[in-house]
């Protein structure tokens, strides 16, 4: 909330603003007929709005509802196993790196007895998708020319009907740098070398969007620093508080002038780090007398 921490925010809601969103652009709604779980009806639409409203007739039974909202757009996750509801999953790809989410992804599950009357059921859509960003002080680290960074811990499937997170598949999400506004002239000049990928900007910020983490394990999110004269060094951030569905966890640090990322504790104080570096040698040059 400083002067210079404001355009860190300003830029992180830029950012998230398509995830934590009141709006659902489409609905993806399905009913299962509750004793043989075979799918019934299903209703597929754009909505752009955060209510609508359905009229439909089913025969008389239980049924199962589940409904998804926002994966139209987006390309990461995916419903899978859609014959039953007992299967029914939203999934990420099966690979080792995946891009961040481009929505936040909701969903629902409602048990229906339908009689002979007209029932009105009403049906609450909730989050299932989180965020991670990661904010660094870079003032110390003048060599600094990029950062890389992911995120690893987090589910790769939602079990929609018994909301259960799926942690089978350990990708790693990668974080994408989030463009931050130059600061006021006013600040203080900071000094960066002349091809940073970072300007003369005094923050970085990288962010994820991605599946919640388990509630009784770690989390860790990698960074690795480019210096000048090909020097990399790669910092593990370790992470005990959950990444809980729905919200978003801001982790404060400052680079050294090494480039190993440094916690700051008043901010974080369950976040651990260990470092690692290679550092090659710059080039010999002999003299011959």
């Amino acid at each position: 909330m400083t002067e210079t921490e404001g355009p860190v925010r300003k830029a992180l809601e830029r950012w998230l603003s398509p995830i934590f969103t009141d709006k659902a652009k489409d609905v993806d709604l399905r009913f299962f007929a509750d004793e043989s779980d075979v799918l019934r009806h299903q209703i597929q639409e754009v909505i752009n709005d955060n209510r609508t409203s359905y009229t439909i007739r089913l025969p008389k039974e239980n049924y199962m509802h589940l409904a998804v909202a926002n994966i139209a757009d987006d390309r990461q996750v995916r419903l899978s196993e859609v014959e039953h509801s007992k299967t029914m999953m939203l999934r990420l790809p099966e690979e080792d790196d995946i891009h961040p989410l481009r929505t936040g992804v909701f969903s629902a599950r409602l048990p229906m007895e339908v009689t002979d009357t007209t029932t009105r059921f009403d049906v609450k859509m909730y989050m299932v998708s989180s965020a991670v960003a990661l904010v660094m002080d870079t003032t110390a680290c003048a060599d600094l020319l990029n950062l890389d960074c992911y995120m690893s811990g987090g589910a790769c499937g939602f079990t929609i009907r018994d909301s259960i997170f799926a942690y089978d598949n350990r990708c790693r999400m990668n974080m994408e740098r989030v463009a931050v506004d130059k600061v006021s002239s006013q600040q203080p000049s900071v000094h960066r070398v002349q091809h940073s990928a970072f300007g003369n900007q005094p923050y970085a910020c990288l962010a994820t969007v991605c599946f919640p983490t388990e509630d009784d394990k770690q989390w860790t999110v990698t960074v690795r620093a480019t210096l000048t004269n090909n020097r990399h060094t790669t910092t593990t951030l370790t992470i005990e508080e959950p990444l809980k569905a729905g919200t978003l966890r801001v982790i404060s640090c400052a680079l050294t002038d090494k480039g190993e990322v440094d916690p700051e504790p008043e901010h974080d104080q369950e976040v651990g780090a260990t470092v690692e570096m290679d550092w090659k040698e710059g080039s010999t040059i002999i003299i011959e007398l």
